[in-house]
C-alpha cells in the first residue's frame, strides 16, 4: 500500500500548533498575526511531511477516488491513443475512471500537470516521462504512490514499475530489414529528444550498420523536432542533396507523415525510388501498406493498467515489475528489394 498522505492536522502535530493556524500559514491568509517563528515552524513541518494541499473534497484519509491519473508527451501520436484505449478498457473493470494529461514533452508542463493531480489525490499515475521525469516524479515515489512509468525509463531511477516496448529494438528490427532488402545508404530521420531510451533508437541504427559492416561513411543522420513539418523539411532535403541515398528510416512515425508528404507532392515513388520504413503503425500506414515497425501500443497499455492495479491492491508478488516486450515487423510493399 503506498503511504497516506499527509493532513493539516499531521503537519500542526508536528509543528506543535493547530490545524487552524496551519491553515492561514499555508494559504498564506492575512486575516490574522502569525509569528515569524511560528510560520517558520509550520513551513519546516510540512515540508518535512512533503504536505501537498487538497483540492478534493472525498480525500478523507484512507478513501480511495477511484481515478487514475494518466500523462502522454503527443495527442497526436496515435501510438499514445491506442495505449489510453488499452488502460480506460481495464480501469472500467476496476470501476475507476481516468484524469488524462498532455504534457507536450515539456519538463515544466509535466512538474505542474503532476502536482495538481496530487493536490487531487489521484489513486495512481501511469506516466511516459519526459527526459526529467526523474525529478517530477520524485515525490510519488518518496510517498510510494502507485506509479507505472510507460515507453521510457527515469534515468538514474533503479526502483520503479516500468513497461515498454524495446526502443531499441524497434530501430534495430527496421533498418536492419532495410539492409537486408540491399539498401546500404540509409537515411536515419529522428528527433533531439534529450530521452535517453529515445536517444537509442539513433544507436540502434548505427548498430545495425556496423553489425553488417556497412561503412559508417554512408551513416546518414537527420534530426530536428518531433513534428510533421520537421518531417517533410527533412526528407526534401535528403530527396534534393543525396541521390545516393535508396531507402530512408524514420523514427518517429508524426515525422514519417511529413516526409510521406513530401515525397508524394513530388512525384518519388515510394517503394520505387525511394525505399521507407518507419517505427509506428498510425492508420494512415496501415491503410497504405507501408513497412512497419509495430510497437504493441494496445498491449503495452493493458499491461501498464494491470500494473497500476496490482500496485493500489497490493497483489504484486514484487515491489517493482520492469517488463520489456519486443516489437513485431509488419513487411508492406514500401521497401524495394534491390539485392
Amino acid at each position: 500500500m503506498s503511504k497516506q498522505y499527509a493532513t493539516l492536522k499531521d503537519v500542526a502535530k508536528l509543528a506543535n500548533t493547530t490545524a487552524a493556524t496551519v491553515s492561514y500559514v499555508l494559504n498564506d491568509s492575512k486575516g490574522r498575526y502569525i509569528s515569524t517563528e511560528m510560520r517558520e515552524r509550520v513551513l519546516h513541518a510540512a515540508k518535512t511531511l512533503d504536505y501537498i494541499k487538497s483540492s478534493a473534497a472525498s480525500s478523507l484519509r484512507g478513501k480511495q477516488r477511484k481515478m487514475i491519473a494518466v500523462l502522454v508527451p503527443q495527442y497526436s501520436n496515435q501510438f499514445f491513443t491506442n495505449l489510453i484505449l488499452a488502460i480506460e478498457n481495464i480501469a472500467s473493470l476496476y470501476g475507476y475512471i481516468l484524469s488524462i494529461c498532455n504534457t507536450f514533452d515539456d519538463p515544466d508542463r509535466e512538474k505542474d500537470v503532476i502536482q495538481m493531480m496530487q493536490q487531487q489525490r489521484m489513486d495512481g499515475y501511469i506516466i511516459i516521462p519526459t527526459r526529467k521525469g526523474n525529478e517530477n516524479t520524485k515525490q510519488l515515489r518518496k510517498m510510494e504512490i502507485p506509479i507505472v512509468i510507460v515507453d521510457r525509463s527515469l534515468d538514474n531511477v533503479e526502483e520503479y514499475n516500468r513497461v515498454s516496448t524495446s526502443n531499441y529494438q524497434c530501430s534495430y528490427v527496421g533498418v536492419n530489414h532495410l539492409i537486408e532488402k540491399g539498401h546500404k545508404k540509409i537515411a536515419f530521420v529522428g528527433w533531439e529528444s534529450g530521452v535517453t531510451d529515445l536517444i537509442c533508437r539513433e544507436e540502434a541504427y548505427i548498430d545495425a550498420l556496423v553489425k553488417n559492416k556497412i561503412s559508417l561513411k554512408n551513416k546518414f543522420i537527420f534530426n530536428d523536432s518531433f513534428e510533421s513539418d520537421t518531417g517533410y523539411k527533412m526528407t526534401k532535403n535528403i530527396i534534393e542533396t543525396h541521390k545516393e541515398i535508396t531507402a530512408i528510416f524514420y523514427a518517429y512515425n508524426i515525422q514519417a507523415l511529413g516526409g510521406v508528404k513530401y515525397l508524394k507532392e513530388n512525384n518519388v515513388k515510394i517503394g520505387e525510388d525511394i525505399s521507407i520504413a518507419m517505427i509506428g503503425t498510425p492508420d494512415w500506414a496501415i491503410v497504405e501498406n507501408f513497412t512497419c515497425i509495430d510497437q504493441k501500443a494496445y498491449n503495452l497499455g493493458r499491461i501498464a493498467a494491470e500494473m497500476i492495479f496490482n500496485a493500489i491492491n497490493n497483489e504484486t508478488q514484487s515491489k517493482y515489475k520492469c517488463i520489456i516486450q519486443d516489437c513485431a515487423l509488419l513487411e508492406g510493399n514500401s521497401v524495394k528489394n534491390i539485392n
